[in-house]
């Protein structure tokens, strides 16, 4: 690392360090990224912030944060805060300094995870023609097929990783056929989709550029990849959004590769975490995971409680359009606001006891994938996976036991999930 790389990351460290302890001595409350305390059991954080404050702003972190459910939803569906960053010319500057020249093409050409109205209305609205709900539950038999695929090596008394052998590949395959690629390439994008994670939850220049080269890498890659599918055009989901029209509207070429890195970060990233999350939780309440085994019909009612009480995505941001006052709170234009999926799912106001996990509680309120215009658009892709897998597991082992009784977590803020799960069965 650079000498001044190095002054800058021990700077950033040190001065979330200091801020972090002193709102923790004036508030009694204090939410550090780079805590392994938060890493561990971010909910005890998230509700102390919503005890202390359901709209706080936290000098550690330079923004507000939002915890209460209602609240956040609100601020989800508000046409007042926006995902774009382009609005804030000080804030792109700052971006793109710290991320290098690679962070140039990233805001200047944004997925829809960060594009305001109307250009987000209408990328979306391209994008969803290849969502069609009967398009995605007609993949439940190869999914089924790969997930058997996956556990055929192991029978019983065997040491399963389920990270490795089940949660993280099976998605990385789903939506890599999904969209047409080579089997030969998969190995390479989930190294460039693990790649660019590591700049989501860090302040260390040479993490935060690898993860800008990754995404540098999967744009160009896809932008390859598309022109020559315009070419030579197949029956995969890359095709049916070069040829996806709407009253003479077509993606554009930025549009459509960052289109292509959005989903497979995220139809890779977080439905390995919403499994390898699942799988922990049934294993943590056996007598629970006894009930599915016997009515698997329950199994997408299950889903639905373990995104509310694990949500793979802990919080999202938004920024604040014009000075407004939100709640008694005085919001500036171009403020960063966090708001706390963590928070919002167990938030007592939203659900009963909600730091118990119940695979048996009616009508989890959650916001594990969004809200608003951003919701996300593969959930039903998510749902779909992680039922078949918890069935296929709960169907092939009568028992599980885990190797290793305390989790090892990833060190990350904002993503929540398992770095590895061995179980015996």
């Amino acid at each position: 690392m650079k000498l001044r790389q190095r002054l800058r990351l021990l700077a950033g460290e040190g001065y979330l360090h200091a801020m972090s302890k002193y709102e923790q001595l004036r508030h009694g409350v204090s939410l550090n990224p780079l805590s392994p305390a938060v890493w561990q059991d971010p909910y005890f954080f998230h509700s102390r912030l919503r005890q202390v404050a359901p709209v706080y702003f936290s000098q550690t972190w330079r923004a507000w944060w939002v915890t209460e459910f209602d609240l956040v939803q609100e601020i989800l569906k508000s046409r007042c805060f926006g995902a774009s960053v382009m609005p804030f010319p000080e804030r792109v500057e700052k971006l793109t300094r710290d991320m290098g020249d690679v962070g140039l093409e990233r805001f200047h050409n944004p997925s829809m995870l960060d594009l305001d109205p109307p250009a987000h209305t209408r990328v979306r609205r391209l994008v969803q023609q290849g969502f069609v709900y009967k398009f995605i539950q007609s993949l439940e038999p190869r999914i089924r097929k790969l997930v058997d695929d996956s556990l055929a090596p192991y029978g019983n008394e065997a040491e399963i990783d389920l990270v490795d052998a089940l949660a993280k590949p099976l998605p990385a395959i789903v939506i890599a056929e999904m969209l047409g690629l080579p089997i030969t390439d998969h190995a390479q994008f989930m190294h460039w989709s693990e790649e660019l994670m590591l700049g989501t939850s860090t302040i260390d220049p040479e993490m935060i550029e690898r993860s800008g080269k990754a995404n540098t890498a999967l744009y160009f890659y896809f932008k390859d990849f598309s022109d020559r599918k315009r070419t030579d055009p197949g029956d995969d989901l890359i095709s049916r959004l070069i040829a996806s029209e709407e009253e003479g509207d077509k993606l554009n070429g930025p549009e459509l590769y960052n289109t292509c890195v959005l989903l497979l970060l995220a139809g890779h990233e977080t439905t390995t975490r919403l499994i390898s999350n699942g799988l922990y939780l049934l294993l943590q309440y056996p007598e629970q995971l006894a009930r599915l085994r016997d009515h698997p019909e329950e199994i997408p009612g299950a889903i639905e409680e373990m995104l509310r009480f694990e949500p793979p995505v802990q919080a999202t941001r938004r920024f604040v359009l014009e000075d407004m006052d939100f709640h008694g709170h005085r919001f500036k234009r171009g403020q960063l606001v966090f708001v706390s999926i963590a928070g919002a799912n167990r938030d007592p106001k939203a659900n009963d006891n909600p730091d118990e996990f119940n695979l048996r509680r009616i009508d989890p309120k959650q916001v594990a994938f969004g809200y608003g215009i951003h919701l996300c658009i593969g959930a039903s892709l998510a749902r779909l996976e992680a039922r078949v897998a918890f069935e296929e597991i709960l169907r092939r082992y009568n028992s599980m036991e885990l190797v290793n009784p305390e989790p090892v977590w990833g060190t990350s803020t904002f993503f929540r999930g398992h770095e590895e799960l061995k179980v015996k069965v």
